[in-house]
């Protein structure tokens, strides 16, 4: 028998065991008081009854163990249907495990570093929090790694090109098997289509849009086939990690977002065309979230910024995109006239410098379809976010300013 096979028959005794312990104590404790004899005999019954169920408890955990150091047994036809539906083929047998709240946040923080960088990614923090998407201390590295790795049913370790899933991981719930199936596609993908490095956060994103998106669509198809079967509707199978997005500051949570709701769009558009348009997607996958954004658009080539040699230190730089735009601004101007805005985005840059006295100054150029487009930018940042910056950062000095079609943001010390 399986060790899949096994845990799910224990699991099952197990839970029928102790239904049937705590129900048999309260239909016996309101019976009349009984004699000595009858007392010794129930209370010996009960024992017997604590021990079976403390035996399948240690077996359920001696089960766990072995999974936990081998392989999890993953259902043949859950890989099938999986290559099936993306139309291609494991190059190699999945490496599935259970593990520990401390490996799967281990893998989460592997992950970060292989595609940012530790260090890429404090310095981001600071140039966030002088673009007002983040507010004062809080560390972008560490709520990135709670966000994927706290309340999760599993990951796919890039690093190790391996899933783990969590503890609890329910083989027989039908939401925890759509976790796995999701992270089944990823894997699948990464196999057939691997990159490991990327120009910017912006093509960071649109990549993980084309493969986490398209995970997040097949784990959607494969809950609605479910529900078909067995007519029945399922719950958030990780509803911890949905409320730890809620409480992110809405730019971020709008960043971490991005490969669910939009990237799933973007892959079902190509998924629904054609075959030979959805292994394109992932051949060629979109360079920015602008394509992402408008899939039924030709992809255009963005616009290089350059920034004169001002002789400070160059700490980070970065581009975030169409996406990053969008959210810069919707927390102030709202989600229509943010769009519309953002839109218009051809192209975009940032510089994070120190300078001699160890302060920094951060410089955001951005370019826009015309000279229009600026001027109406320029006037809507002027209007509801620059108020904002002389209220929220009070010892630094913020400005916009606009040359042709590139709109400049600036934010440095008042000293």
């Amino acid at each position: 028998m399986s060790p899949e096979r096994v845990f799910q028959v224990l699991t099952v005794l197990g839970l029928a065991a102790g239904g049937w312990l705590y129900g048999d104590y309260w239909k016996k404790s309101n019976l009349p008081p009984l004699d000595n004899d009858s007392a010794a005999t129930l209370r010996a019954e009960n024992s017997e009854l604590v021990q079976r169920v403390d035996t399948l408890e240690e077996e359920l955990a001696q089960v766990r163990s072995m999974l936990s150091k081998g392989p999890f047994p993953v259902p043949d036809d859950i890989i099938s249907w999986v290559e099936k539906d993306y139309d291609m083929v494991f190059l190699k047998n999945p490496n599935v495990r259970l593990a520990s709240p401390t490996k799967i946040r281990d893998a989460a923080h592997a992950n970060l570093r292989l595609i940012y960088g530790e260090v890429d990614l404090e310095n981001e923090g600071l140039a966030w929090e002088l673009l007002g998407l983040l507010p004062p201390n809080q560390r972008l590295f560490t709520q990135l790694l709670f966000v994927n790795s706290s309340g999760v049913k599993g990951i796919c370790d890039l690093s190790e090109q391996r899933i783990l899933l969590s503890e609890n991981f329910d083989a027989m719930s039908v939401p925890d098997r759509s976790v796995l199936v999701r992270l089944l596609g990823q894997l699948l993908a990464y196999q057939n289509y691997p990159k490991k490095e990327w120009g910017s956060r912006d093509e960071w994103q649109a990549w993980e849009a084309v493969h986490t998106g398209s995970a997040a669509a097949q784990q959607s198809r494969f809950l609605r086939r479910n529900t078909d079967t067995n007519e029945a509707s399922w719950d958030d199978p990780e509803p911890a990690r949905e409320q730890l997005l809620n409480d992110l500051e809405p730019a971020l949570q709008g960043f971490c977002n991005f490969p669910f709701i939009e990237g799933a769009d973007f892959s079902r558009y190509f998924f629904i065309d054609s075959r030979a348009a959805w292994a394109g997607m992932f051949q060629n996958p979109p360079s920015s979230t602008a394509a992402v954004l408008h899939p039924n658009q030709k992809e255009r080539e963005a616009i290089d910024i350059s920034f004169p040699n001002s002789g400070s230190e160059i700490i980070h730089e970065n581009t975030i995109g169409e996406l990053g735009l969008r959210l810069w601004l919707e927390p102030f101007a709202g989600m229509d006239e943010s769009g519309l805005l953002a839109e218009q985005w051809r192209g975009d840059r940032y510089q994070l410098r120190r300078r001699s006295d160890k302060q920094f100054t951060l410089t955001w150029k951005i370019a826009l379809v015309d000279e229009k487009s600026a001027k109406s930018l320029k006037a809507e940042v002027e209007r509801s976010m620059i108020p904002h910056f002389h209220e929220a950062q009070a010892s630094r000095k913020t400005a916009v300013n606009v040359s042709g079609t590139v709109l400049t943001f600036t934010n440095s010390p008042k000293k």
